[in-house]
């Protein structure tokens, strides 16, 4: 008992861990175990500084969201669902351990509120299972922003370096898988529409919506605080390539967020140049039409037979989702009125689709709402998506105070917030688990950054 003594709990742990790996014949809770070994010793090696550890490897990890280790009853565990339970404990030890800075965590108790009522809807979910693990997704964003806030506000300086460099570090193998894909021609080709790149990620919507957060970051930190007369080449290139990205990924609600974006962060800084842009678009789409028509006429070439073009400036039936998102929405409303106060159970919506869609819609690729706020509301009624929604008018109130008294300077903040309730209308959003991840981080960073003396 003496000689334990000597060992920490942590190294005790890893000898365990080690010693379950030699005597366990199932792989996949080998490589768990290999997982909580590294981890282990990497947040010895990093201390507080380990979430950025994890946060570098989840879009990467993505990757192999297919590959599961095991399964129990209902439950699958995969390599991400691991990652996100090793960040709920870790966020409990880390809260635990600054519990004097938890209480100045802007929009907490939104969070902790919704984050409880999601929990109470297990009692009676259509889908335990899923609210079980849609909860501690939830949870986990929380847990992002609160680590981030925290340690940003106990040292800006270091945090804010480091934390830049871990974000580069997270979207270098993403970027460039996408950019082999696009070279290559091995995207995905999805309702008509070819070669649509997607990284690491699940589906080429969530590339589009990372690459639009690293891309508000950009906005921040270099089209804000510095002249473009003054400004070096290498922000400008950067940028043209996050949006070359971005268009690649032949995402629509993504490209609506750029345009969302530079329209509010140019309202403030940016008028004259605003001011040209939308004059160029609109002439765009005043002399396009009937230019291609003129060329289709005369020339037999239709410039709508490009991709980037017919998706910017077409409507069909195999590549336009508005009408089945639509129809989607009308269906759902049945089902939504029979519950409309306390929901079918966080997480359910998929299960509850599955089991009473009509025969138009027995094909679908998907069984998801593609609208945070109804999937929201069908899932945990109007109490849910009042406090869901809470969490964001929290922290806009936050921070429009702190503009109105600053010089708007965290507009990029401001306008990121802003995106994302405008995605959240046409995309599963809060299924996007790596971008979002990131996006509560930076939102973290952030708040920490932008805050009023008062709340200090």
């Amino acid at each position: 008992m003496h000689n334990l003594k000597k060992f920490s709990p942590s190294s005790i742990l890893v000898i365990l861990l080690a010693i379950f790996t030699i005597v366990n014949p199932a792989a996949g809770l080998d490589v768990l175990a290999f997982l909580a070994i590294a981890f282990i010793i990497l947040q010895k090696i990093f201390g507080e500084y380990f979430i950025l550890v994890l946060l570098v490897t989840r879009p990467t990890l993505d990757y192999w969201r297919d590959s599961y280790l095991f399964s129990f009853n209902s439950f699958d565990l995969n390599i991400n669902a691991a990652l996100s339970i090793f960040l709920l404990v870790w966020t409990a030890y880390f809260f635990a351990k600054n519990s004097s800075y938890v209480k100045t965590i802007p929009a907490k108790t939104a969070w902790l509120a919704f984050i409880a009522w999601c929990s109470i809807t297990a009692i009676y979910s259509y889908d335990t299972g899923s609210t079980v693990i849609e909860t501690v997704k939830a949870a986990n964003m929380f847990g992002l922003f609160g680590i981030c806030y925290i340690m940003s506000k106990k040292d800006p300086v270091k945090f804010k370096k480091d934390f830049l460099k871990a974000l580069i570090a997270a979207s270098t193998i993403p970027l460039l898988v996408a950019v082999f894909q696009f070279l290559s021609k091995t995207g995905m080709d999805i309702d008509g529409i070819a070669n649509r790149i997607y990284g690491t990620f699940a589906h080429p919507n969530i590339l589009a919506t990372f690459t639009l957060l690293l891309a508000t970051v950009l906005v921040n930190e270099f089209f804000i605080t510095k002249d473009l007369r003054n400004m070096g080449a290498a922000p400008k290139w950067v940028c043209l390539f996050l949006l070359a990205i971005i268009a690649l990924t032949y995402t629509r609600i993504a490209w609506i967020g750029v345009a969302a974006l530079f329209i509010i962060v140019g309202l403030i800084y940016y008028k004259k140049i605003l001011l040209y842009l939308l004059g160029g678009a609109a002439l765009f789409f005043i002399l396009f039409y009937p230019l291609n028509n003129y060329l289709a006429t005369n020339f037999n070439l239709n410039l709508q037979s490009i991709g980037l073009i017919s998706r910017l400036t077409a409507r069909n039936e195999d590549s336009d989702s508005v009408k089945w998102r639509t129809d989607v929405a009308n269906k759902v409303l049945p089902l939504f009125t029979k519950k409309p106060i306390l929901g079918y159970g966080y997480g359910s919506f998929p299960k509850v689709w599955d089991d009473n869609k009509d025969i138009s819609n027995i094909w679908d690729n998907t069984s998801e709402a593609h609208n945070d706020y109804i999937k929201v509301a069908f899932e945990a009624g109007i109490i849910g998506l009042i406090l869901f929604l809470s969490i964001f008018l929290s922290l806009l109130y936050n921070q429009i105070s702190f503009a109105v008294k600053n010089k708007w300077k965290n507009i990029a903040f401001i306008a990121s917030i802003l995106v994302y309730l405008i995605l959240g209308l046409s995309d599963n959003m809060l299924h996007h688990t790596p971008m979002v991840w990131w996006l509560w981080a930076v939102w973290g960073w952030w708040a920490a950054e932008y805050r009023l003396n008062s709340e200090k």
